[in-house]
């Protein structure tokens, strides 16, 4: 950091497995986050803070102050950022109550659960407020590099892409970015079967026994004219042994398959890359465990910004989104993900829905937030370090 950048000061609405992970991912990098304190109705998550600061998935976790609401939380430490992961429904009033005392929220997603709460959180935003949303899957290591390949030109102008790594509005938001799709409208048709497959392992741990389990395999085609667009995702497919994730995004000059490139270079002859992981921690390196990043023919595609921080990949993503919504807000960088684009991630897995249920094509609308304003803050507050 310059001398005019400090660490920022996170606050964190509720106690869930996913503000233990968050929590967790923060105060395992103490030059980026300072975390001043959790607000939580639970009692007994209260005291576990008090003492070992929430562990998540069984590792030790730090002490961190608690507070039994988000106004305690406010006075005993004024945060430049809130995350708030509450559910979809529970987090709309609490969104407006910090937005009217000026404090900047990243929410957890979907960012509502309705049209009509979608709608209104951006004209909360017109009216001001500074909020965003914690869509991270799009900022993890492969799929950043992955869509940098496709946004660099190098497979020509994208004409479709086929997305099966997470669900609903994640997997979509990764579908938008894979086609350089935003707001455009879109013929959707979709489908959803009942199947069987053997279990995945859990957060706990691995399945107990190999007892074949139900599981809702999801397919959709999502029509922008000029582009289409593939999303699949089955139901135990995060964690599982024989479902893998995939990406595929084709242009006229090339194609990207997982982590394989093929294009045709400037000398008319066929090429075959592939995207390298660059990692410490393996055989004959005393550097550490950390991942470094990713190449594509010798160029950095993806860098690790938080090395030698020992974090999977899902939670260096966390990392970078709380980054950057931090960056926004103490000295005015891009904003991370707008409430825009997240209400149109979840639209689009609303209507995903609709026309599986109905079989029937379904054809989007423009939405009101397409046109709205995203959150633009810059802190005017002192610098210094806390």
């Amino acid at each position: 950091m310059t001398a005019q950048e400090r660490t920022a000061r996170i606050g964190i609405v509720g106690s869930g497995f996913r503000a233990r992970t968050m929590l967790r991912v923060l105060q395992a990098l103490p030059d980026h986050f300072e975390v001043v304190g959790v607000a939580t109705r639970n009692a007994a998550d209260r005291a576990e803070l008090g003492r070992r600061g929430l562990p998540a998935a069984g590792l030790p976790g730090l002490p961190a102050p608690a507070y039994t609401s988000v106004p305690g939380l406010l006075a005993g430490g004024r945060p430049d950022v809130v995350l708030l992961t509450l559910p979809a429904g529970a987090a709309q009033p609490v969104i407006r109550d910090l937005a009217a005392v000026g404090v900047p929220v990243l929410t957890e997603t979907p960012a509502a659960g309705t049209l009509e709460e979608l709608a209104a959180l951006q004209r909360l935003v017109d009216d001001g407020a500074c909020v965003h949303v914690a869509e991270q899957y799009h900022l993890e290591p492969l799929a950043g590099a992955q869509l940098a390949v496709a946004g660099s030109g190098l497979l020509g102008t994208v004409t479709d892409a086929h997305v099966a790594v997470a669900h609903d509005y994640h997997g979509l938001s990764l579908l938008r970015r894979a086609l350089g799709v935003r707001f455009e409208d879109a013929e959707i048709t979709a489908r959803r079967d009942a199947r069987r497959v053997l279990p995945s392992p859990s957060r706990a741990g691995d399945p107990e026994d190999l007892a074949l389990v139900d599981t809702v395999h999801a397919t959709a085609w999502l029509d922008f004219g000029d582009r289409l667009g593939t999303y699949e995702f089955d139901d135990v497919q995060y964690r599982s042994w024989v479902r893998s994730p995939a990406l595929l995004v084709r242009g006229e000059r090339g194609e990207l398959r997982d982590d394989v490139v093929r294009h045709v270079g400037a000398d008319g002859l066929p090429r075959r890359s592939t995207l390298e992981r660059v990692a410490a921690g393996g055989a004959g390196s005393h550097e550490g465990l950390f991942l470094r990043g990713y190449t594509l023919d010798g160029d950095w595609l993806y860098r690790n910004a938080f090395r030698p921080a020992r974090l999977p990949d899902d939670e260096l993503s966390i990392a970078r989104i709380v980054a950057d919504m931090a960056d926004h807000v103490l000295h005015g960088a891009p904003p991370p993900y707008s409430v825009a684009e997240a209400a149109q991630d979840q639209y689009l897995q609303l209507e995903v829905r609709r026309a599986a249920a109905s079989g029937e094509r379904v054809r989007t609308r423009p939405q009101a937030w397409a046109h709205g304003r995203v959150c633009r803050h810059a802190d005017t507050r002192s610098s210094e370090t806390a």
